[in-house]
């Protein structure tokens, strides 16, 4: 699998999303027309923002809910707290899909604390392929699922803070934990990385050996 600077699993820098990127970008947001006709409560405009954003949604809800009957779910209630809450958008902080996205992600998070216990408990005894592979061409959801197999606390937090963008002072409200231990799962979580797969060349492959446990 090629290693792309800025990529999923550049793990030595920062959020994915730049804030002086956002703040550049926030004046000529797409969206922001179909937001005004929104607030005038027009059913065709409403219509037609929920069909732009419903495709990034999903994309974001499905990283952290894994049955798509959730999903469903998820998106609902992230649609419904969305129009609610149009006249709440700051159009000088950023995009309006931007701001859609973490109401979804919320969402997700919420409904992912839900069933934590139970998902912990599954993916504990989950244990990846002892076989050793080359991960080639390896697409984003296709290594999402392998990630998967963290415990459900190091994943939720690789995945706010390295893909969506999230601070650590964000995840530790949205957790309901502390910076401290916010960034610690993330160090855990790179460790399960770097346990797991080692570079050659311009390729991840997974170690022959993988019975590497998390303390």
């Amino acid at each position: 699998m090629p290693i792309k600077k800025g990529g999923l699993l550049n793990l030595n820098t920062g959020p994915v999303v730049e804030q002086t990127r956002q703040e550049k970008e926030h004046t000529n947001d797409p969206h922001w027309s179909l937001v005004q006709k929104c607030l005038e409560e027009l059913p065709a405009a409403q219509r037609a923002l929920f069909d732009q954003l419903l495709p990034y949604l999903k994309s974001a809800v499905r990283r952290y809910i894994w049955s798509e009957t959730d999903v469903q779910d998820v998106l609902q209630e992230a649609f419904i707290r969305i129009f609610r809450s149009l006249h709440q958008f700051d159009r000088s902080k950023g995009r309006f899909q931007t701001w859609a996205t973490k109401i979804a992600v919320n969402a997700a998070i919420t409904q992912g604390m839900r069933d934590s216990k139970r998902r912990f408990s599954l993916e504990s005894d989950h244990e990846i392929s002892e076989e050793p592979e080359v991960l080639r061409q390896l697409d984003e959801e296709a290594l999402l699922q392998r990630l998967k197999a963290l415990p459900n606390e190091y994943y939720a937090v690789l995945l706010l803070y390295a893909v969506d963008g999230y601070s650590h002072d964000e995840i530790a409200v949205l957790l309901d934990i502390t910076v401290v231990t916010s960034r610690k799962r993330l160090s855990r979580a790179k460790q399960w990385i770097v346990s797991r797969f080692e570079v050659d060349g311009n390729e991840m492959i997974l170690k022959k050996s993988t019975d590497h446990e998390m303390d």
